[in-house]
C-alpha cells in the first residue's frame, strides 16, 4: 500500500508464492507446455493486482508499487494476467522488464483474451 502526503490510500499492490492446487496456478498450467511450465510456475510469485487510485496516476506510483512488493519476494520469477488490449498496463511492465509469454490466454469461457506477461527476478 502508498499513503500519500495526505494520508489517503494512493495505491496497492499484492501477490503471493504460486503453488500447485491453487485457483489461478491450475489455470496457467493449461496454458503452458511442460518446460514453460517448469521455468515460470515452479518457484514463481504470481503479481495478483496493481491499483492506483486516479488523482495519483502518472507520477511513477505503479513502478514504485510494482518494484516494492518484487523485492520482498524470494522467488525466481514473477508472472501476471492483463487483458490483451489493456496498453496502459501492457506498456507499464514492459518498461519495468516484464515480456509477454503467451498471448492470446483465455482464462474462462467468457472469451475475453487476456495475455500471460513475466520476468525473472
Amino acid at each position: 500500500m502508498a499513503i500519500s502526503e495526505q494520508g489517503e490510500v494512493a495505491g496497492y499492490a499484492y501477490g503471493y508464492f504460486s503453488q500447485p492446487g491453487q485457483y489461478y496456478h491450475g489455470l496457467l498450467s493449461k496454458a503452458f507446455n511442460p518446460e514453460e511450465y517448469q521455468k515460470w510456475l515452479v518457484d514463481c510469485f504470481e503479481f495478483v493486482e496493481l491499483g492506483v487510485d486516479p488523482a495519483f496516476r502518472n507520477q511513477g506510483l505503479g513502478k514504485q508499487l510494482v518494484n516494492r512488493l518484487l523485492e520482498g519476494t524470494g522467488e525466481k520469477t514473477a508472472i501476471l494476467t492483463t487483458q490483451l488490449d489493456n496498453g496502459s498496463a501492457r506498456r507499464l511492465y514492459e518498461s519495468l522488464g516484464w515480456g509477454v509469454i503467451k498471448e492470446p490466454f483465455y482464462p474462462n469461457d467468457e472469451g475475453q483474451p487476456y495475455v500471460i506477461i513475466g520476468r525473472a527476478i
